[in-house]
């Protein structure tokens, strides 16, 4: 399995080993860390190391915790940030609880996945949430996702799985089973029942679940698409009828289609953003192959601009100006777009994102890929 990501690609090289059990390792380790990208965290080069030792036998997965977790008593690892503390502790216990077998399908079995994973990283870990929560989404243009309320969370999850447990899987086609798994994970999701780490304790569920049921999935599928999972889960639990705007299943179907029937669906995170038209969607794939600058280039001759350095303040202002409107219009947009839809190179788009942040204009989002830029007012 080739990755884009710098933390996976030391992964790679364990997919061709001749050991079963290193390329099943291998690929645990890739759906755990993979999931801290949820919320644009990575783990630290000790997590990686340990990582490796347990690919290769050398440690039990319990034994990596306990690295893990001794590593940060000690100086070194006080000095880590405490990002990589979360990224590498929740990591290492993804990892053990996916590799080890157990899993009963009761809301019980889900606030102790949460339990389990975020031991010594949040106090409230494995309690289910007192609080009424409301989170700004990029995808949703501001808006948020109406979560489940506070005093009837537990008797929504039991309402929820009891519903589970009558559905028969054997009687239905695959693509039924797609359908309705989506649906059954959405509405778990929407609940909300912990105050953080939703979709980590979530996806972990889902993977324990498909496993229990012997439902073969490319389950590293979460290794690189967990922020697009998270977008789909929030387009899928969203409804605005004022607006016109319905839930969409559709992204997350993509997804478990990709996941349990080995489908080859396109999992962009930019066009799930609400309210965008298919004339939206052509757009933004044109600037993200740079159609949009070529095509302005000809416009003009087929001249280039470019970047020199005794460009005034002024012409740099005025840059940053249209960098900012073009990030507005297209949050997902990638450097290399953003370089030809300006006409500069993408080292001046590097400074000029640069400057931006440190001025305070702008912001980024989620990982560095899947994510999206913000524009601060």
């Amino acid at each position: 399995m080739p990755y884009d990501d710098p933390s996976l690609k030391q992964f790679e090289d364990y997919y061709l080993s001749r050991k079963p059990s290193e390329r099943e390792r291998a690929e645990n380790w890739a759906i755990a860390i993979g999931l801290q990208k949820v919320d644009g965290l990575t783990p630290s080069k000790h997590l990686l190391s340990v990582a490796k030792k347990h690919i290769e036998g050398k440690i039990s997965s319990e034994k990596a915790v306990q690295l893990v977790d001794r590593y940060y008593e000690t100086k070194s690892g006080h000095d880590e940030p405490e990002d990589k503390k979360e990224a590498d502790r929740v990591s290492a216990r993804i990892n053990q609880i996916i590799e080890e077998d157990g899993f009963y399908l009761a809301p019980t079995c889900l606030t102790g996945l949460h339990g389990l994973i975020f031991e010594g990283v949040f106090p409230h870990a494995g309690f289910v949430r007192e609080v009424n929560l409301r989170k700004r989404e990029w995808v949703l243009r501001g808006d948020s996702v109406t979560y489940g309320h506070a005093p009837v969370i537990e008797k929504t999850l039991e309402y929820d799985f009891d519903r589970e447990k009558e559905y028969r899987y054997a009687r239905r086609s695959k693509r039924e089973i797609v359908k309705h798994f989506a649906r059954f994970i959405a509405g778990i999701w929407q609940i909300h029942p912990f105050r953080e780490g939703n979709t980590r304790t979530i996806a972990v569920f889902a993977i324990k679940y498909l496993r229990s049921m012997r439902i073969a999935a490319t389950n590293d599928l979460f290794a690189e698409n967990s922020w697009y999972f998270r977008n789909a889960l929030v387009r899928a639990c969203y409804g605005n009828p004022l607006k016109g705007i319905a839930r969409d299943f559709e992204p997350l179907e993509r997804f478990f289609g990709n996941l349990m029937l080995g489908e080859h669906n396109e999992l962009k995170s930019r066009y799930l953003l609400v309210g965008l038209t298919e004339e939206g969607r052509r757009k933004l794939r044109e600037l993200s192959e740079g159609k949009v600058g070529q095509d302005a280039l000809k416009a003009k001759g087929g001249q280039k601009k470019v970047v020199r350095k005794g460009l005034s303040e002024k012409g740099c202002q005025k840059t940053s100006d249209r960098l900012v409107s073009l990030l507005g219009d297209h949050p997902t947009l990638t450097q290399e777009g953003m370089a030809k839809a300006i006409g500069i190179s993408r080292q001046a788009i590097q400074k000029h994102l640069r400057n931006l942040k440190a001025a305070g204009r702008i912001r980024r989002v989620g990982p560095d890929k899947g994510g999206h830029w913000e524009v601060i007012a």
